[in-house]
């Protein structure tokens, strides 16, 4: 018997569509939340609740997470976000590989190199730039990001703050152009442990729900009895350090 559990913080009229319904499952590469027994709870929620399970293995956008506290740019960590992921894979097959529903995996490259990427970029750029509030949201995002990180660093006066800045808001914004290419995946659901940022939130609503309003719903995962919730870290920069 699994001591963590995993429920869906959503009205039980909205788990009533659940039934027969395809579950996007989204994975920060590196997160606590999506490693060992609250990801075990995570799955075992996931299987009792949805007709199928789309695991989306957020890896290469970590690249830009990884270069916070290091010299190099997001460029040089590419090949050792994807290595993270395929260890992410490895670790944790002993969980997901005990779903009994059908499932499918799709690696974040997928809408990296997605035909209509650059063109989504582009559309999201534009909202940022001539929508003064939707712009506020990523700022926000990027700045509630940086005060929560900043506040586990050691020595946080060496840490270079304008450049982080510009690294969380190139995440931001690649999360959010890749959010916009999902309806292709054909999820009604959407599941994400704890919450999205805003600027995600945002995306969705602006993009998403207004053309596909019977897609991609968002869904938050919390957790019982769970252990203190441990920061994002990855395998291979402990090896590097």
């Amino acid at each position: 018997m699994r001591k963590t559990k995993a429920i869906f913080k959503c009205s039980e009229e909205l788990k009533e569509k659940f039934i027969g319904s395809n579950c996007l499952l989204t994975i920060s590469v590196g997160q606590a939340t999506h490693e060992g027994e609250m990801f075990g709870a995570t799955m075992d929620l996931v299987n009792r609740s949805f007709g199928s399970c789309t695991l989306l293995i957020d890896d290469s956008l970590q690249r830009h997470n990884m270069a916070l506290n290091n010299s190099e740019d997001a460029a040089f960590f590419y090949e050792m976000s994807i290595k993270e992921g395929d260890l992410w894979l490895i670790r944790n097959e002993k969980y997901y590989g005990n779903l009994t529903i059908p499932k499918r995996i799709v690696r974040l490259d997928a809408w990296l190199k997605h035909p209509n990427f650059h063109t989504q970029l582009d559309s999201v750029t534009k909202a940022i730039n001539h929508d003064p509030s939707y712009k506020a949201v990523f700022d926000k995002s990027t700045e509630e990001f940086l005060k929560k990180y900043c506040s586990r660093l050691s020595n946080p006066e060496k840490f270079n703050l304008e450049r982080a800045r510009r690294l969380s808001y190139d995440f931001i914004i690649e999360e959010c152009t890749a959010l916009c290419l999902w309806p292709e995946l054909q999820c009604q659901f959407e599941a994400y442990p704890i919450r999205h940022n805003e600027a995600v939130n945002a995306t969705r609503e602006r993009f998403i729900l207004p053309f596909y309003p019977n897609l991609l719903q968002a869904l938050n995962i919390v957790f019982k009895n769970a252990q203190q919730i441990k920061p994002q870290s990855f395998v291979l920069l402990q090896d590097k350090g």
